[in-house]
């Protein structure tokens, strides 16, 4: 899982803005606008925390149903306008955080939906060019070697490692290629990777 980025960190704080303009808006009601209203309140808190978990974990789904919740937030909003009349500072700052959120909420689902069909997920570590890649080398010309050497290669790759970097332990056992030497796997067409000219 990577981390998250600037979108999902600031949509932390507008939340959390518009929930607690949206506390007070909710409790300056009485009777039963207030019960209707609280129960609303809870609702979207639910909403809200459902779909951030959503987007932290790159779901673009969460980004829609949070764009969705701040619609309803605002329609919620002019709805107590007219039964109350009131239009106070909680009002304003409620007004204010969703638009924000649910400006953050569409750029940051129209950029996830630029990565085309594949899902969200997957375009942030989804190289096109490697599905269109083949080997650099002949398998006949290499043979495998059966007692581990000191550097480790792929038959689907064109470099090679130290036995210890984390890429070699990723190497499936039939695709494993083992040399004694560096010199021996250039010999076979293989380059260097970054673990062993660190």
């Amino acid at each position: 899982m990577e981390k998250p980025d600037i979108s999902f960190l600031a949509m932390n704080f507008i939340l959390l803005f518009a929930a607690v303009s949206f506390i007070l808006v909710v409790f300056d009601l009485h009777r039963l606008a207030f019960v209707l209203e609280l129960m609303l309140l809870l609702m979207f808190l639910f909403i809200f925390a459902f779909a951030m978990l959503a987007v932290y974990h790159g779901r673009k789904w969460g980004w829609t149903m949070l764009a969705a919740a701040l619609v309803l937030l605002l329609l919620n909003l002019f709805f107590v306008f007219l039964l109350t009349g009131i239009f106070e500072t909680a009002h304003l700052t409620a007004l204010f955080f969703s638009l924000i959120g649910l400006t953050v909420a569409l750029l940051s689902l129209r950029a996830s939906g630029n990565y085309g069909a594949t899902g969200y997920e997957k375009a942030k570590d989804y190289y096109s060019h490697i599905d269109k890649m083949e080997p650099v080398h002949k398998e006949e010309s290499i043979s495998k070697t059966f007692i581990p050497g000191k550097y480790i290669a792929s038959k689907k790759s064109n470099k090679y490692h130290v036995a210890k970097c984390d890429w070699a332990g990723k190497i499936s056992a039939e695709n494993q290629l083992w040399f004694n030497s560096e010199e021996d796997a250039k010999a076979n067409g293989f380059e260097a990777d970054a673990c062993i000219t660190a």
